[in-house]
């Protein structure tokens, strides 16, 4: 008989041996009735209501034949079928004579993805990234970080592995499509990522990680046939008939009558040319605010209290929300990122947004999230969006907020920050702490940079937020503006076979398409978008 059992309670310091004689008094049986155990996730629980924190974990068991089930423990057990022999390799499909080849542009998780399973099925994509690849992306990201040099093509938010690879590297989702994060995952392992993402609640991997595994990945597409452009902008959609027919990067042209477009949702000239080529495309909500700076002992403390610093405890995350009240929105933290940085992105001269990025170790001082208050398609009402058609009004939102984030301080990708108390004081100081993750930052005032509903909001929820969260003090915080990229403002509309229903030929997916958040579903999204291109070959 075989199951995974569930809820399986262990202790901070247990041991893979453990497993067993954990099991069987869970199960009231005799260890000997266990054949095999296998650890399949664990995640902590931390709960006050606990004298200690442990271990939450779900276990695979093969059992002997005199095992009986208890009745009251089928809650808790997911029963399995005999494992089948191993099924022949699907038929891989084929190209009709003189088809050109598929093309996935943006290398991305969804774009990476999405060419991985192209390329494993025999098709060759070829894969378009408009910035560098990773091993050479990373100096400049450096040099932009240090001096605020900045490289329109190839920055925080352009190049290999995409915005995800400055990132936290959080491998949480909240998609149940366990099939595809599954394969995502095994994929990932295979490049080179630490076998623990594969049973870990939240697995994380880092930005020095990534830089490693997303290398190795293009190398696997590369040794099954496929192709990387690097430093090559999609610059035109080639179309005849609503269909697409080719594309354009600067002066080069390729045939292309299938187009698997994973570009994020910072590249907005992308945008622009798909409503100019009569792409549907509708405005969609998003979220803004700002990224707050926490001391990561004050976030361990909150979350641990005093098991706060025990070996098998990692530096601790939060999530907070807040409901609408008064005359403030809603608002919540996202992204956090603990042990991490506060980070300066841009996509453009003249314009910035923050984000949170963390290495493996999670050993920064410092942990940080964004709290962000939900903005609806009517916020966008501003005659000087209207301009550019409703589809895009979200964008210039955004642009409108992270240009003013940019000229508050003088420019040269100087980030805006404040002490979190003179934030909620309505006040500028002329310095900021010595000690913070983001040394180019400067003191401006966030209200010159901010809506008024997102800095009220902001101001009201955030002291009740981090009375929660307990530990955390408030003169102790940096905060720093402005966090607008959580997600896209545009989405790119598709239909039931995953292509545009007025570009044919055309799929969009990822964050960009307003279809993901995040690297593990704009993964997912991208290997699903791969399977649609396949489908429509049949």
């Amino acid at each position: 008989m075989k199951f995974i059992l569930r809820q399986l309670e262990l202790p901070l310091d247990y041991n893979d041996e453990d497993l067993p004689a954990a099991a069987a008094r869970r199960l009231k049986c005799d260890v000997e009735e266990i054949i095999h155990v296998e650890l399949v996730k664990r995640s902590i629980d931390a709960r006050p209501r606990r004298p200690a924190p442990l271990f939450i974990a779900a276990v695979k068991l093969e059992m002997a034949a005199r095992f009986r089930l208890p009745s009251w423990l089928k809650k808790d057990i997911e029963e399995l079928s005999d494992e089948l022999g191993s099924a022949e390799s699907p038929v891989k499909p084929a190209l009709k004579s003189g088809d050109p080849r598929p093309v996935v542009v943006g290398a991305g998780p969804a774009g990476l993805m999405a060419a991985w399973h192209l390329a494993m099925a025999g098709l060759k994509p070829i894969l378009i990234e408009r910035g560098d690849r990773a091993d050479r992306r990373k100096p400049v990201v450096d040099n932009f970080w240090r001096t605020g040099a900045f490289a329109p093509e190839n920055n925080a938010l352009y190049g290999e592995g995409g915005a995800g690879l400055f990132s936290d590297g959080k491998l949480t989702a909240r998609s149940k499509d366990r099939p595809r994060i599954r394969t995502f995952f095994e994929t990932l392992v295979r490049c080179g990522a630490p076998r623990d993402i594969l049973i870990d609640a939240e697995p994380h991997l880092g930005s020095d990680v990534l830089l490693e595994v997303v290398a190795s990945m293009r190398q696997l597409i590369e040794a099954n046939g496929g192709e990387t452009l690097y430093n090559t902008a999609l610059t035109d959609l080639i179309c005849e008939n609503g269909a697409i027919i080719g594309i354009k990067c600067g002066d080069k042209e390729l045939s292309c009558n299938r187009l698997i477009l994973a570009t994020g949702h910072s590249a907005r000239d992308v945008y622009r040319l798909l409503q100019n080529k009569c792409a549907s495309l509708e405005s969609k909500p998003l979220a803004v605010g700002i990224r707050l700076e926490a001391p990561q002992a004050q976030i361990n403390m909150s979350q641990y209290g005093r098991f706060a610093g025990h070996p098998r405890l990692k530096a601790a995350s939060y999530r907070v929300t807040r409901r609408p009240e008064n005359n403030a929105r809603a608002c919540y933290s996202f992204c956090m990122c603990p042990g991490g940085l506060v980070i300066c992105c841009a996509s453009e001269h003249g314009a910035l947004t923050t984000n949170g990025m963390s290495y493996s170790g999670r050993d920064s001082i410092w942990g940080n999230a964004a709290f962000i208050v939900p903005v609806e398609p009517g916020d966008f009402a501003d005659p000087a969006f209207a301009a550019s058609g409703k589809e895009l009004a979200g964008m210039l939102f955004q642009e409108k907020i992270e240009k003013a984030a940019f000229t508050a301080t003088g420019g040269d990708f100087v980030v805006p920050a404040l002490m979190l108390a003179d934030f909620l004081a309505d006040k500028v100081s002329a310095s900021l702490p010595a000690n913070r993750s983001c040394p180019r930052s400067k003191p401006a005032s966030f209200d010159n940079i901010l809506p008024d509903f997102v800095t009220r909001t902001l101001r009201q929820s955030i002291p009740p937020m981090l009375r929660e969260l307990g530990s955390i003090n408030i003169a102790d915080c940096i905060v720093y503006a402005a966090e607008t990229r959580s997600s896209s403002s545009v989405r790119i509309l598709r239909d039931d076979s995953g292509q545009s229903p007025t570009l044919r030929g055309l799929f969009p997916t990822g964050e960009g398409a307003g279809y993901a958040g995040g690297i593990v579903s704009s993964a997912v999204d991208g290997l699903k978008a791969a399977e649609q291109l396949i489908e429509s070959l049949c």
